[in-house]
């Protein structure tokens, strides 16, 4: 329950479902599920089923800590954190797939050493988080924008420490539903709050991984970051109804998250395959220049060295050609790299809802 302090704050205390809880509703999962199969289905034409898993730039900045930064130099500092945050999910998903790998029949859950080490790299370089992340030494205070206040009821130390071991031998045990189990993972993750910052970005990082583990999803191909970017305030009222009892509120929300993210990446893989395709059959006389655009199932970029253990041949005289018939331009990121630009805009393009909600 969520009790009322004398300060107005509200006391939010940590979900601990018992084993085997079901939060989504049924009609909720069942939407969701089939979302995910399609979703699979259509990632079936990449090479790399985690191409686009691509971590946005923060547009939130907390003044306080960059308010004095040169734009420019700022400007650097948020690419390059960005750039960390993928590598910290590849680095994630990897270790799932391994782990399932080694143990087929037990579920894939990071160690709280391991997690705070995931949110070491994942907040790296981030010029709004100060300091080198790890676990929360404080007492953790949110502020809505509209003015409501709460404070997470695990206090900093061997507190948080026990309820990261609560979590984590949760996660190994449950014998929730797949989804569920993800949910409520990701939920009790915000209610502990185990970090000074970035606790929803690594929390929803881990649910990705956990729909990976379960085999409902190929790869991070979810925009779940996007996606709360545009339902931040339901969001968050759902995560302080589960935090009151009502679990249901947040496993419903979830479930849309994951059916709205999953149908707006099926959209865009098909167009991803389509644009492919016709571009193939343009140069379907040259098998190097084929060779070439099919690596763009698995990369954002190629160059002649990338693609050296590719191609039997020197890839240039097929570069030089796509990049003549303007189906290649130079990458804007990546000096002596050529990329797609239709495909680039795809896989840049954020989550963005339904036109007709």
């Amino acid at each position: 329950m969520i009790d009322r302090l004398p300060t107005a704050a509200r006391r939010i205390k940590p979900v601990v479902p018992p084993p085997g809880t079901e939060a989504v509703p049924a009609g909720d999962r069942a939407r969701a599920l089939d979302a995910l199969a399609e979703l699979t289905a259509a990632a079936a034409h990449l090479g790399d089923p985690d191409l686009f898993h691509r971590p946005r730039a923060r547009a939130r900045l907390h003044l306080r800590h960059v308010g004095a930064t040169d734009p420019r130099l700022l400007a650097e500092q948020l690419a390059s954190a960005a750039e960390h945050r993928v590598a910290a999910g590849l680095l994630a998903v990897r270790s799932v797939r391994a782990e399932l790998a080694e143990r087929p029949d037990e579920r894939p859950v990071f160690t709280p050493d391991a997690l705070a080490e995931l949110h070491r790299l994942l907040v790296a370089a981030d010029p709004n988080i100060p300091g080198g992340g790890g676990l929360r030494r404080t007492t953790a205070r949110i502020t809505w924008p509209d003015g409501q206040r709460f404070v997470v009821a695990v206090a900093p130390g061997r507190p948080l420490l026990g309820h990261m071991e609560r979590w984590y031998r949760w996660g190994a045990r449950t014998t929730s539903p797949a989804l569920d189990a993800a949910a409520l993972q990701m939920l009790r993750l915000f209610t502990v709050h185990p970090f000074p910052d970035g606790n929803g970005r690594i929390a929803r990082l881990l649910a990705q991984c956990d729909l990976v583990g379960a085999g409902l999803l190929p790869g991070l191909l979810l925009d779940l970051d996007g996606w709360v970017d545009a339902e931040r305030d339901a969001h968050a009222r759902a995560v302080v109804a589960a935090a009151e009892g009502d679990l249901p509120q947040w496993g419903a929300l979830f479930a849309r998250a994951v059916s709205e993210t999953a149908r707006h990446r099926t959209a865009t893989l098909a167009e991803h395959r389509r644009i492919l395709t016709a571009d193939t059959a343009s140069v379907a006389d040259d098998p190097a220049a084929v060779a070439v655009l099919d690596a763009f199932r698995s990369a954002p970029a190629v160059s002649a060295a990338s693609l050296r253990d590719l191609l039997p041949e020197d890839p240039r005289p097929a570069l030089t050609r796509l990049r003549t018939a303007g189906i290649l331009t130079p990458h804007p990121r990546l000096p002596g790299a050529l990329t797609h630009p239709g495909l680039l805009t795809l896989l840049d393009a954020p989550y963005a809802p339904p036109a007709n909600r």
